[in-house]
């Protein structure tokens, strides 16, 4: 039970990350580049988990559906976050 509260808490944290980087890309022109830019380096850097998934789990010491599991959790953070800038309008 504590590791499903331990990963539900990084999950909130996830989604409130990406939608504070979606709220400064609404906030002005100059920082919605740079939203885009930390979106597209997370999507490249769950592009590459998922590619080197076997070198990478032994070393997070994780087994296979946890380390699975948490990739998509990140994703889902992500799109849920980045849903705040399609909801403000930007």
């Amino acid at each position: 039970m504590a590791k499903a509260v331990h990963l539900g808490a990084w999950f909130l944290l996830g989604c409130i990350a990406s939608s504070f980087v979606a709220w400064l890309g609404a906030l002005h022109p100059a920082l919605f580049r740079v939203m885009w830019v930390v979106y597209i380096m997370s999507g490249a850097g769950l592009a590459i988990a998922l590619l080197t998934d076997d070198a990478v789990r032994p070393f997070l010491k994780l087994s296979e559906p946890d380390y699975y599991a948490l990739l998509i959790a990140i994703a889902v953070s992500i799109v849920l976050g980045g849903m705040l800038s399609w909801l403000i309008g930007g």
